[in-house]
């Protein structure tokens, strides 16, 4: 049993602290929200962000960042691009112990393109070593009602074979990984690619154009995976393909229905509006494509969602320039 303290309390946070929870480990999750922390200490509840689920005991909620030092592990839950504003104020805390820090935070910084786990390195001060990085098809919904599910925990070091150990439970497999790098640009783009496969199904169009965006998200993430570093063999696992299929085909994906929203003629900001929670592919793309630029790695089915995203291209000239490029 390990002692796991969680920084953020939203959909996955929630999820992820039941997943360690029914793992055997005691759980503190950290929230701004006095509201949130109050119910679910006294209710054992988190209606705000996972309906309808009622959450292990072992689970406890502060509003105080110092509480943070309870953890032997520390995960960041936080979206992406809060991760540069919120972390600053747990440095103090984390950067004297020994704890390692798992993001779970799945997008590129904007402006930078850096990864989850290089913003929490810079923010936290803390060595490469200690930060590791969890992806999979994760969505919260499903995990919450217990449906089997797996996942990697990257970092590189040996403690990724141990938090994966850690992690897992009879319904949430984790294997472990020594690609950080190519498990977060999939955990990135496959959002983007998401976009694109919701766009097909808001304007109407099935399984087989959705298999041809997938086939071309495949190709051009794995190109760039390699060239910032990744490895080809976290294509074939669960954070790799596996997180690709999950979030491109499912209307639990808030990035997929960010894409539907799109696909019925709505704006991009509108249908984001629309959308609740954070739409990281929107954030992420223009960050890919400057990688994309920056690393000679073409992105065609990202450049025309970036098109669509501006109203410059409605779905099917976007799909015609995809094939096109791809065929």
């Amino acid at each position: 049993m390990s002692k796991i303290a969680i920084i953020g309390c939203g959909a996955w946070g929630t999820c992820f602290a039941k997943i360690c929870a029914d793992a055997g480990n005691e759980v503190l999750v950290w929230t701004r929200e006095e509201d949130v922390v109050e119910e679910i200490n006294s209710n054992h509840t988190n209606h705000a962000y996972l309906k309808s689920v009622l959450l292990p005991e072992e689970i406890r909620a502060t509003e105080n960042p110092e509480d943070i030092s309870w953890g032997e592990i520390v995960v960041s839950a936080l979206p992406c691009q809060s991760l540069r504003s919120a972390l600053p104020a747990f440095a103090p805390i984390l950067e004297s112990l020994d704890a390692p820090v798992v993001s779970l935070s799945k997008g590129m910084e904007k402006g930078s393109g850096k990864l989850p786990t290089q913003v929490i390195e810079e923010c936290l001060r803390v060595p490469s070593d200690r930060v590791f990085a969890l992806g999979g098809p994760n969505l919260a919904a499903l995990l919450a009602k217990e449906e089997p599910a797996a996942a990697q925990v990257a970092g590189t070091n040996k403690r990724a074979a141990d938090l994966a150990k850690t992690f897992s439970n009879p319904y949430y497999f984790v294997s472990d990984s020594s690609d950080p790098i190519g498990l977060q640009v999939w955990g990135a783009l496959k959002n983007v690619a998401a976009i694109a496969c919701g766009m097909a199904s808001g304007a109407g169009y099935g399984e087989n154009t959705a298999a041809v965006l997938i086939s071309a998200a495949l190709s051009e993430i794995e190109a760039l995976s390699l060239k910032l570093g990744g490895k080809a063999e976290t294509m074939e696992g669960p954070a790799g393909v596996g997180d690709l299929v999950c979030t491109a085909s499912s209307q639990l994906s808030r990035n997929f229905s960010l894409g539907y929203r799109m696909g019925l003629g709505i704006n991009v900001e509108e249908a984001a509006r629309g959308v609740k929670g954070v739409t990281e592919g929107k954030d992420t793309i223009d960050s890919a494509l400057a990688l994309s630029k920056k690393y000679d790695s073409p992105m065609p089915l990202a450049r025309a969602i970036k098109e669509a995203m501006e109203g410059k291209t409605d779905f099917a000239t976007l799909f015609s320039k995809v094939a096109g490029e791809t065929a």
